[in-house]
Parts: structure tokens; sequence; C-alpha cells
């Protein structure tokens, strides 16, 4: 690919920063709405938006439900008669179940009203029970027995402490008989030694029961993560890696003079230009990082692993400073022939000759072949990485990959192994 690195950082000082910065931070989701958001203070700048999308809720869980009642009880009778054929959020499903005979009283239901507004997206209880009660007039005990009751609510196991206590009340969804369930809740309260009841006789009933335990509870109302939108696609085309811009999501901006305020009219008209131009060289800044990173990881997009690289190498190369850079990639993602990345993920550090990168992908690939009656210790992994790539490195280093890699610690890991084999 020819190398054309044509931004000038000379241009900077003739550009407003404070509109250039942000601009340039911006990720191509929010930047619709943030140019939109200068355009209704510029009467010379017209907006034509780019493709709308939808946006995952991301909210308070306690604000959400507080803004529920608010409409409820501010709600018109076809407001409300819209509401009850819509899709339902979960904290809608769950106010609508605090009634009589499971919350026969004004006091329960307000307590079970305010242990909602402690219950997360995951439909667990994160508050403390002892702190409901002083809101609602009682003590812990009583707020403790509506909590309770929620394990006759749906989805079932909403309201729950963890886990454990969620499984269990999910077990009032089954019409088990004793033997049954006097197994299953032995087996969630003693869920880390499930290997002790593998001969029990009614096993094969449990794990059927088991299959439909749901962890997290509320998981079927959990928010949709928002789409990811790709500031740009690389692709092959002739033998050769070239840079399309995703150009259908940048709004479309015409500039035009207006007659009245003299002096207001030619400076909003040179905003709304200058505008254009930032526009533009936002573009060329994503464009010529990326050029750079295709350089710099060729390797990885031919299908190999990451080199080492930092923000200070690609900065050099533009003759930019790192903290241009650092704000060009934020939030920002490409989509290349191996699927979507974030252009932060191209940047990894080294331990000697040999990219952090390539040292996740080796631990990934160890975890994913282990002996899952045995799995590695981190220790074992610590030991396995050094031998392999011939260098040295402390074990937290392990941990820490482990994390960043969505990777449980070994116990865990041998859990949910004898989980599987249910």
């Amino acid at each position: 690919m020819k190398q054309s690195f044509n931004f000038k950082q000379k241009q900077l000082p003739r550009l407003s920063m404070q509109t250039w910065l942000p601009l340039l931070q911006c990720s191509l989701s929010d930047l619709d709405k943030h140019i939109q958001n200068i355009a209704n203070e510029n009467p010379c700048l017209e907006v034509s938006s780019g493709f709308e999308v939808a946006e995952g809720s991301s909210a308070n869980t306690h604000q959400a439900y507080l803004e529920y009642q608010n409409h409820v009880s501010n709600a018109s009778s076809d407001e409300i008669e819209w509401m009850s054929i819509s899709t339902k959020s979960l904290y809608e499903i769950l106010d609508e179940q605090i009634v009589a005979p499971l919350f026969p009283t004004p006091i329960s239901q307000k307590i079970a009203r305010q242990i909602i507004l402690y219950i997360n997206d995951e439909g667990y209880f994160e508050g403390d029970i002892n702190e409901v009660g002083q809101q609602c007039g009682v003590d812990e005990y009583q707020a403790e027995a509506v909590r309770q009751r929620f394990a006759y609510l749906m989805p079932y196991g909403v309201g729950a402490m963890d886990y454990k206590e969620s499984f269990l009340f999910q077990l009032n969804e089954f019409d088990l008989d004793d033997e049954l369930s006097i197994l299953l809740s032995a087996m969630i309260v003693q869920f880390e030694s499930l290997e002790k009841f593998l001969l029990h006789p009614r096993m094969h009933d449990a794990k059927e029961v088991f299959k439909h335990l749901k962890n997290p509870p509320a998981i079927k109302y959990m928010p949709s993560e928002p789409a990811i939108l790709p500031e740009l696609f690389v692709v092959f085309e002739k033998d050769e890696l070239t840079i399309q811009m995703n150009n259908s999501f940048y709004p479309d901006l015409k500039v035009t003079q207006i007659d009245k305020y003299e002096n207001f009219a030619k400076q909003k008209f040179k905003e709304a230009r200058e505008l254009v131009k930032l526009l533009d060289l936002r573009k060329s800044t994503l464009y010529n990082i990326t050029l750079v990173l295709i350089e710099k990881q060729y390797n990885f997009f031919m299908g190999g692993e990451l080199n080492p690289l930092k923000l200070q190498d690609v900065a050099e190369i533009l003759g930019f400073n790192e903290s241009t850079v650092s704000r060009a990639i934020s939030g920002k993602y490409m989509e290349t022939e191996h699927g979507i990345f974030a252009f932060k993920d191209f940047f990894s550090n080294s331990i000697g000759e040999v990219s952090t990168s390539e040292i996740k992908h080796f631990l990934q690939r160890l975890v994913e072949s282990e002996d899952k009656d045995k799995p590695y210790s981190d220790k074992i992994l610590h030991e396995k990485i050094e031998e392999r790539f011939g260098v040295q490195m402390v074990r937290r280093s392990i941990a820490k990959y482990r994390q960043e890699l969505d990777i449980p610690a070994f116990k865990e890991r041998r859990f949910l192994y004898q989980l599987e084999m249910l």
C-alpha cells in the first residue's frame, strides 16, 4: 500500500482547538448528535444526518425505576394503554406484581418497591436490606421477609443476593417432588462440590432442571449492547489492503450566509466553514493512523500476531503529539477481514521481543486445551509461557492477562467444567 501521510500538524494553530479536540475524540455513533448540537447554535450551518443507530440503555437502574414510576403517575389513559401493549421493562414487570395476596398491605408494597430500586440490570439485589428497612420505617427482619417473597415473582430468581439464592428462587418455577427438590437445593448450596452428587439416582432429572436455570436471572430484560460502528474498513482489493472510510454515517454539512446581524453572521459563517474543514481533518487523521497500523501490524492483517507497538511510535511517524493519537483512537473501531477491532487493540506492549498480545493468545490456547479434570493453575501457566517464549515474567502478570481475557481462576474453571459434566 502506498503511504501518503498528508496530515500537517501546522494546520492546528489556525483552527479552533476547542472545536477540534471534542470532534476528534467523539465516536462515530455520537458524531451526528455532537455536530447537530453545534449546528443548533449556528444559523449558517445545515446538517443532513447520517443513518440513525439504536442506542442501548445504560441508565442507572435506580433512576430508571424512578422515571418509570413518574411516567405512570403522570401518564394519560392513552399512554397507559400504549404502555400495556408495548414491550415491558424488568421494572415494569416487577412493579405490576407488587399487589395482594403476595404483598397485601401498604407497608409490604412500600418495602417491595423500595427493594426494586436496588435491583440491578442483571436482576440481583445489590442494596443493604437494613437500609431498606430504615427507609420504610421497619426493622431489617421485616424488610428481609418481604425480599424473600420475590422468590415467587417473575422472572424467577430476581431479587436474590447472589447466583445461589437466585437458583433457589428459580426452583419455584418447576413442579418438583420432595426428593428432587431436596437434591437440587443441596446441589445449589454446595455448588463448589458438585462431584459428590454425580452418582445420585435422580442426577438425570436434576440435570434437566439445571439446564433451565438462568444466570443472571434477568438476562431476558438486560439492555442490549449498543451497535459498534466502524470508522473505516480495511479490505483486500486486487491483492492489496485498502482503506475505505465509513462515509455513510458522516453527516453532510451545508454552509450558507445570512444577511442580518453582520458581525455575528461573519463569525458564525467562519465557524461553519471551519467545522467542515475539521470534519475532513478528522477523517484524514484516522486514515493516516490506519496507514501506519497496516504498515506496523501487517502480519496481523494477514492473519498473524500483533507486533509490539506504542502510541508514541505512531505519533512520531505522523508528527503528532501522543495525546492527539490517544484522542483520535478513543472509542474508534475498524472492520477488517478478520472482524471488527478497536483501534486501541493494535497497540501492544512487549516482554523482550514478544508482544503481550502474542502471550495472551498463547495463554488463551493453553486454557482452551487444558485437562478439564485438572485445569492449569497460574503457576503452571506462568511456567509454560516462560518456557515457550524464553522470557522472564512475574506471576501476577498471568492473573492480569487472565482478567483481561475474561478467563476465570483455575478453581472457578474447575467448577464450571464440573457443571458442564452434569
